[in-house]
């Protein structure tokens, strides 16, 4: 990593806790492992678990999508990204929370979301955090896709790889990571919770040549309002599809 380093402002938005905003995670990140820290009696910081991250408002930020443990008010405070590092070609930065790993209630995972602000534009920069090379993230097309295991970044050559899959969840700002009801190199199908409690809706993509570009929002199964919308996508790929679920 080269250049300089400058500590960017941070701003973190709503978290669910008890009482926040609510964002759902995508699957398929990497945990650090926790690393401890005593706060008072009681609490002790720990690494997030991130589970996805999607564009923020500009190109100086990114939304950092976690899973908190617990759905007590008591099982968690302070989620904050910290230890912020920017060079040429990444972005370091320390996912955390504070808990009391005894209490009660606090083993069901809960999804939050953080925002990161840069003090440079993001651009093609990768994203790493909590210090994994295996939680590391680069832009896909019009979203964010997870490195792959090894760490390579390189945009995968198969279109329907989890990576250029969680890249079209990232640019929909979807809360889930929904569920993959088709997919060829040309032509993608998704069911996605945009927002927690709602019912999924589906979105149909075409491939842009950089990336998934959506194209229609079916409301029932099928073809109809697929090939209504591109009467070049393929009957063979949403003849037998259920309505979104």
């Amino acid at each position: 990593m080269t250049g300089p380093r400058r500590r960017p402002k941070l701003a973190i938005v709503g978290v669910l806790v008890a009482a926040g905003a609510v964002a759902c995670g995508v699957p398929g990140a990497t945990a650090a492992a926790p690393a401890p820290t005593t706060i008072g009696a009681e609490w002790r910081s720990f690494r997030a678990d991130v589970t996805g991250i999607r564009p923020g408002s500009d190109d100086h930020s990114l939304l950092v999508q976690i899973a908190l443990p617990g759905k007590d008010p008591g099982c968690v405070r302070e989620p904050r990204i910290e230890q912020v590092v920017e060079g040429k070609a990444d972005i370091r930065a320390d996912v955390v929370y504070s808990t009391r790993p005894a209490a009660g209630g606090c083993q069901d995972k809960v999804p939050g979301e953080l925002r990161l602000t840069t003090a440079g534009p993001i651009a093609d920069r990768t994203v790493i955090l909590n210090a994994d090379t295996g939680n590391a993230w680069h832009k896909l097309g019009a979203g964010w896709g997870h490195c792959d295991s090894r760490g390579s970044c390189a945009p995968p050559a198969d279109h329907c790889d989890p990576a250029w899959i969680g890249a079209a969840v990232s640019a929909a700002g979807a809360e889930s990571p929904g569920t993959t009801r088709a997919c060829d190199p040309a032509w993608l199908v998704l069911d996605l919770r945009k927002h927690q409690g709602e019912p999924p809706s589906r979105t149909a993509f075409r491939w842009s040549g950089t990336g998934w570009t959506a194209f229609a929002q079916p409301r029932s199964g099928g073809c109809a309002e697929i090939v209504a919308a591109d009467r070049k996508f393929p009957v063979a790929l949403c003849r037998t599809l259920p309505a979104p679920a």
